[in-house]
């Protein structure tokens, strides 16, 4: 890594795009319209308002990360990110894509910096419908309905920083970890429209990340858009990463949380 990098790829980690994922937490599960032998599909695109709270160092240059969502809303260019959700009978599988550019003019110790962050993640995995089961009350009525999912997969996490310094020149880096991911979601649905769905994970394990683990708590209404069934949810996530690279001057440490309210629309196809 360079002087410059060293110097510099600190500060694009203040604006880090951290526009992350709730894996398996979008789609439907319980009710999804699913018969015997058929694959039911929902795409769901969604937004992740959330700040960051946590530490980075990028060779000998460390910094405490605290940017609010309006922070990563003024710097953001591109930014997209859905979920796809399958189901056959118990079987399921989930893709998670995210990509985002932010853009960042800094000035540290009277120098003009532009900062150009480029992120992707990409999480991929499987689940399998455990329990699917009528709940009853103490007088024998039904009450709701019981689904249970585990799930485990990868995600995949990349960053670029381009840091181009005003009478210095311009720097490029890159990093990238891989993380296996395990967890569970419960879903608890009170009627034809309403549910609500609470799901966990753990991954990294030191594979990629040291540790890392993610959580949330989201409200499902059904209805119909445009002729299709849809679910519109929201709630709130948290999700924690901790990894660390290097050593010295190649240094790169990440153990941020980022949490915040999520809320998106799940389509059937």
């Amino acid at each position: 890594m360079t002087g410059l990098h060293i110097r510099y790829l600190f500060v694009s980690l203040l604006t880090f795009s951290a526009l992350l994922f709730g894996e398996n937490g979008l789609a439907a599960t319980e009710g999804d319209g699913a018969e015997e032998g058929e694959w039911v599909t929902w795409v769901a695109p969604y937004l992740w308002g959330l700040s960051l709270n946590g530490d980075a160092q990028v060779g000998d240059k460390t910094a405490d990360v605290d940017v609010s969502f309006s922070d990563i809303l003024d710097d953001i260019n591109i930014g997209a990110m859905g979920f796809i959700d399958g189901r056959k009978d118990r079987i399921g599988y989930f893709i998670n894509p995210i990509y985002s550019r932010l853009t960042a003019k800094e000035n540290v110790d009277g120098e003009k910096i532009d900062v150009t962050n480029d992120s992707a993640i990409l999480a991929i995995g499987g689940y399998y419908r455990w329990i699917d089961t009528s709940v009853s009350g103490r007088n024998g009525g039904g009450t709701g309905r019981l689904v249970v999912e585990p799930y485990g997969g990868v995600r995949w996490t990349y960053l670029r920083v381009e840091v181009d310094v005003e009478g210095e020149g311009q720097g490029d880096e890159s990093e990238n970890w891989l993380d296996p991911i395990i967890g569970s979601r419960l879903m608890y649905v009170w009627d034809s429209r309403w549910d609500v769905a609470l799901a966990a994970d753990v991954g990294g394990f030191g594979i990629g990340s040291d540790s890392a683990w993610n959580m949330h708590l989201l409200v499902g209404y059904r209805l119909q858009f445009f002729g299709r069934d849809a679910i519109i949810r929201g709630g709130y996530r948290a999700l924690h990463q901790e990894y660390e690279t290097g050593s010295g001057r190649s240094t790169f440490k990440w153990d941020v949380t980022q949490e915040g309210p999520i809320a998106g629309i799940a389509l059937k196809f």
